[in-house]
């Protein structure tokens, strides 16, 4: 009686550890991987901008320019450790990699 009770005791506490482990999700991996890759080319975009708005000297949208590149920046980097704990490898890179091959 005394090993049903333990068996018992052990199979509750084991699925209740088994029950706390986070599933693993494919489609966060794609949407994160999708809106870095689309911060990647806002940061393009927006470099050219600020090139062009400077050309033509004006300074107040070449500011406004630089702080959306940051924001993207940061973005970036958020998207960046967020892949890395859902066991990306270098997403940056990979993220550069892809926009490539998409145009290329």
């Amino acid at each position: 009686m005394k090993k049903f009770v333990f068996l018992a005791c052990i199979v509750m506490l084991s699925a209740g550890a088994f029950a706390q482990v986070p599933a693993t999700n494919n489609t966060d991996k794609k949407q994160d991987m999708k809106d870095l890759r689309k911060n990647i080319k806002d940061v393009r975009e927006d470099k050219k901008e600020r090139k062009e708005d400077l050309k033509e000297g004006d300074k107040k949208a070449a500011k406004e320019e630089t702080k959306d590149i940051r924001a993207d920046k940061k973005d970036i980097k958020n998207d960046a450790k967020d892949l890395k704990k859902d066991g990306v490898k270098h997403p940056i890179r990979r993220a550069k990699r892809q926009i490539h091959h998409q145009h290329h």
